[in-house]
């Protein structure tokens, strides 16, 4: 697990589109963090940091928010929304996060190994990228890893076959596949066919081939010198 990030956050007064503007060309972004029973407080944060630690790290990172006059909170985002055509941050949802408390979590998996039924040809298939576990917050794992040594064709691993750190445990059903080997698809001629891909006739076999306008079962036979059509003599 990634060290926590320090944020220093501000008390925002203004709301709408003009404050919110005015916000993002002092390098800042609307937040709000979520009470724990005692409210939320309307925040701005620095974008930088966030993006940063968003793209970086995960939705997973907590953060050690400082709001001033001696107030501080241990939270990670809930929800971050994001301009469609820029991509940059537009607000961030914090929650509180107690320490103490185990939490369910969602971590990226990822594949790690190499399978001998790849190396012959196989092909390998992640079904799962993520897998829910509880944990306490300060042992949540940046990603885990699902390992494809020694798995052959037609062979897979399950959720329930991923090392999990001491102190993390499964929520996901154990059962649900992560990774798999299949048998590569052979690619027919009817296949092919059926998608509409013709094989074209090369040049060769262009020019080895029979001329368009002649006929099956048929040869053109050039006339003896001396004769004319069917045989006959021409000569006196």
């Amino acid at each position: 697990m990634a060290d926590n990030v320090n944020l220093d956050a501000r008390a925002r007064e203004g709301r709408g589109k003009n404050a919110a503007r005015r916000l993002r060309v002092q390098g800042m972004v609307p937040a709000v963090l979520y009470g724990d029973g005692a409210g939320s407080s309307v925040l701005s944060v620095p974008e930088k940091i966030v993006d940063y630690t968003l793209r970086h790290v995960g939705d997973n990172a907590l953060y050690d928010m400082s709001i001033g006059e001696g107030t501080n909170a241990t939270a990670r985002v809930v929800d971050a929304q994001r301009n469609p055509v820029t991509g940059r941050l537009v607000h961030v949802d914090f929650a509180p996060v107690n320490m103490r408390e185990r939490i369910v979590v969602t971590v990226p998996v990822v594949v790690v190994g190499d399978s001998p039924g790849v190396e012959e040809g196989g092909v390998l298939q992640q079904e799962a990228y993520e897998i829910e576990v509880e944990t306490l917050p300060g042992d949540i794992p940046q990603e885990l890893e699902v390992d494809i040594s020694g798995l052959a064709i037609g062979e897979n691993v399950s959720l329930g076959d991923v090392r999990l750190p001491e102190g993390v445990t499964l929520v996901s059903e154990a059962e649900e596949i992560a990774a798999t080997v299949t048998t590569p698809t052979e690619v027919t001629e009817d296949d092919l066919e059926a998608a509409g891909i013709v094989e074209e006739p090369s040049d060769e076999e262009t020019a080895e081939g029979v001329e368009p306008d002649a006929e099956e079962g048929t040869t053109e036979v050039s006339p003896q010198d001396g004769e004319g059509p069917a045989g006959q003599n021409l000569q006196a």
